[in-house]
């Protein structure tokens, strides 16, 4: 059989990597545009100098981060591991300039330390990055082409879209479970069982990637039928986001689709049509619907959230909806919260679900409280000690004669201790507020929890970017093979999460992940994976024909 001669695949592979390297340009190009544009408002309309100094942070954060992550190559050999360091930057510094901004406030608005929470916030980013640096030397300078043991139990073989819904209404089930039927099976207060069906609720937006099928296995068009189907499992997790009364729940698969394509866009597996009619009508509708009627419904959420304990499904999603069309209620709930001084304060923008991602006043709350308290503090030091031994199994726990209880600890959040300790007010733990990574960390190892993140993050970057690999693709036209990044299903699913990895609540987080988060991961996508694979079989009377395997080849 004749074949191409080999300038052929070089010229190939240089026309193709010019064609992914565009979008990456026009992305860095565009942010740096209306990053200027808002830096420029932001130090015009409020002109304080901390918020000048604050501003000049961000920018120089989006720099470093250009400069030193993002490019082609760095995304294209450790996407998911890059994709972190962008997550961090943006939630730390990007968001919060340009969302503060669309509501009228200053970047440091709320803030009593705001300088503090900069320099903290940019301190991280640079250790973050020098590890970032570090394990890029390692991996080119120990890697091998070895057969990925992931390989070998099919994380990347591409799931079928039967799988995917299959795997889609597992966790559809487990949501119901244990948010609507089974009340104490939450991960504090769960049996060994609840609390793996909990660890099912991810699965339920696995729907939400049948069309991002180029990312991890071959594209496919997106027909209409499934569109619909689409639609309908959304108003689906919307309904039982309203009966549990929690914002994530639909938030979560919205941000998945929208992270999914800033991968794909960054490597150039989806063109940047930021200005043709189609998108720019998306983009205005997705802005309206998320700052008026979403963020009405989550305001409801919270309006009725008092009484979700103590009356049925049905009547909380009718209170909800009547508490939603009340809009002067919204309204002058939304100017109580920004007004009220409490002792527990996390007001920082309006828009309750665009502060799930850009939320400054977490750290700044965290860092008042640690300044309250001595460094080093022997309790914080246990607590965490205490909260990053809790993942490992009780049985564990017995045979190392750790003597806490569990439980207790589990009940806790970094933000509930600290509040605590420092205010002398033991009925605020079990509220679970939202520490940060700072201020915990300064209470419990000093200036050295910049070390420990340093140190435990790059085990994090490495097993991240295991679940990626470099295939050889078939161009169909010219015979001829390139190299393309492929994704693990697996990883994918979890983009949010890797996304909003950081800011954690202490860098216990670090600790927790490669103690159970990641196995809990793969073990979890493993079974999924063969039992719906086994059930699409059944499904489809095992015709071969439906499933089609893609034209490429993992290169080791």
């Amino acid at each position: 059989m004749k074949t191409q001669p080999p300038y052929i695949h070089w010229n190939l592979r240089t026309v193709l990597s010019r064609q992914e390297e565009q979008s990456l340009p026009a992305f860095i190009r565009w942010s740096w545009i209306i990053l200027g544009f808002a830096s420029l408002f932001q130090v015009v309309l409020f002109g304080s100098l901390d918020n000048s100094i604050a501003t000049g942070a961000v920018i120089l954060a989006w720099l470093l981060l250009c400069r030193a992550v993002l490019s082609y190559k760095n995304i294209n050999t450790y996407p998911l591991s890059s994709f972190i360091l962008i997550g961090y930057v943006s939630t730390q510094f990007y968001f919060p300039l340009i969302f503060t901004l669309l509501e009228g406030k200053p970047l440091i608005f709320n803030l009593e330390l705001p300088l503090r929470v900069f320099f903290h916030s940019f301190a991280a980013l640079l250790i973050l990055i020098l590890a970032h640096v570090l394990y890029r030397g390692l991996v080119e300078q120990f890697s091998t082409r070895r057969v990925s043991t992931l390989e070998k139990y099919k994380f990347f073989t591409p799931p079928s879209a039967l799988q995917l819904w299959l795997m889609g209404f597992i966790g559809l089930a487990a949501t119901f479970y244990v948010y609507l039927y089974a009340l104490t099976a939450t991960k504090t207060v769960g049996t060994a069982t609840d609390k793996f069906i909990e660890a099912l609720v991810p699965f339920s937006y696995a729907p939400y990637f049948i069309p991002f099928t180029k990312l991890y296995g071959e594209a496919k068009p997106l027909s209409k039928r499934t569109a619909l189907l689409l639609t309908a499992y959304t108003i689906a997790i919307f309904a039982i986001s309203i009966a549990r009364n929690s914002r994530g729940t639909f938030m979560i698969g919205f941000a998945s689709l929208a992270f999914a394509y800033a991968l794909g866009l960054l490597l150039g597996y989806y063109k940047a049509r930021f200005f043709t009619l189609r998108y720019l009508f998306i983009a205005l509708t997705s802005f309206w619907l998320f700052t008026g009627p979403v963020a009405d419904i989550g305001t409801a959420m919270v309006l009725v959230r008092q009484q979700r304990n103590d009356i049925p499904y049905s009547e909380l999603v009718s209170l909800t909806l009547e508490a939603f069309h009340d809009k002067e209620s919204i309204r002058l709930y939304r100017m109580a919260e920004s007004s009220e001084k409490q002792d527990w304060d996390e007001h920082y923008l309006n828009n309750i679900f665009i502060a799930r991602f850009s939320n400054l006043k977490y750290n700044d709350t965290s860092l008042l409280l640690s300044s309250k308290i001595s460094e080093y503090d022997p309790d914080v030091f246990d607590f965490t000690i205490n909260h990053f031994l809790a993942n490992l199994p009780s049985p564990v726990l017995n045979l190392l004669g750790v003597n806490f209880d569990k439980r207790s600890v589990n009940q806790v959040s970094f933000g509930d201790y600290l509040f605590s300790k420092v205010y002398a007010k033991p009925q605020a733990l079990g509220s679970f507020f939202t520490g940060h990574f700072a201020g915990t960390g300064m209470a419990a190892f000093g200036w050295w929890y910049l070390a420990i993140l340093g140190v435990g993050i790059i085990p994090v970057y490495f097993l991240y970017d295991k679940l990626t690999i470099q295939t050889r693709a078939l161009h169909q036209p010219t015979a001829a093979f390139h190299t393309k990044l492929r994704f693990s299903f697996c990883g994918l699913l979890f983009l949010t999460p890797i996304f909003q990895f950081f800011p954690a609540e202490s860098v216990e987080k670090i600790g927790a992940f490669l103690l159970r988060g990641w196995l809990q991961m793969i073990i979890l996508y493993f079974v999924l994976y063969h039992l719906t694979y086994f059930l699409d079989k059944a499904l489809t009377g095992f015709a071969p024909s439906r499933r089609v395997k893609p034209q490429s080849q993992p290169i080791y």
